[in-house]
């Protein structure tokens, strides 16, 4: 990563982190890629979970489990059960397509644990173009950009909204991106 993905990406776990329940033992990262988001919450969670499909290799400790794969099909029976009080989905769903989207909603409904809460950033669709000119004259790698598809910020909110109640949505990085805080009823 260069410094400047690496700015961008400490303001946005800043920003999700500041949000996350005042308990919270358990967390799931979608799109976790190298841990750093998890990494930071080792002091105050006993297990924390991810998934990415960019990962090398499965990777299982007493502290939690590192899934190579795509979210939500690759997520196993038993983190289903409702035992996260934190999901993170961080700069990952304008990547997923609108049936992907809708199966997330209800897997993440099953996961997260009564008062548990789903933490979402996404950018604004402006960003492509921004992050393409930012890659262009290689101030960033623009990870997996070529994978955005015109992402509707309405229909998240329809998706996630059938099953949890929105209590925080806000923009932030100069408007550039959106916060989403939904929490299970």
């Amino acid at each position: 990563m260069k410094p400047l993905d690496k700015l961008i990406r400490y303001w946005r776990v800043k920003i999700a982190l500041s949000h996350m329940p005042k308990t919270i033992e358990n967390v799931f990262d979608i799109g976790c890629n190298d841990g750093y988001l998890l990494d930071k919450l080792l002091p105050i969670t006993k297990r924390q979970d991810g998934i990415d499909p960019r990962l090398t290799a499965n990777t299982v400790s007493d502290r939690g489990e590192f899934i190579t794969g795509f979210f939500p099909v690759d997520i196993k029976a038993h983190q289903m059960q409702g035992a996260y009080q934190a999901i993170f989905a961080l700069a990952v769903f304008e990547h997923f397509s609108d049936h992907d989207l809708r199966r997330s909603a209800s897997v993440i409904d099953r996961m997260l644990s009564p008062d548990g809460r789903l933490i979402i950033t996404v950018p604004h669709p402006f960003v492509d173009k921004i992050l393409d000119v930012l890659i262009l004259f290689r101030l960033i790698e623009g990870q997996a950009v070529e994978e955005h598809h015109g992402f509707d910020l309405k229909e998240l909110l329809t998706y996630f909204s059938e099953s949890l109640r929105l209590v925080k949505q806000k923009k932030f990085q100069f408007g550039l991106n959106n916060l989403f805080v939904f929490e299970k009823y």
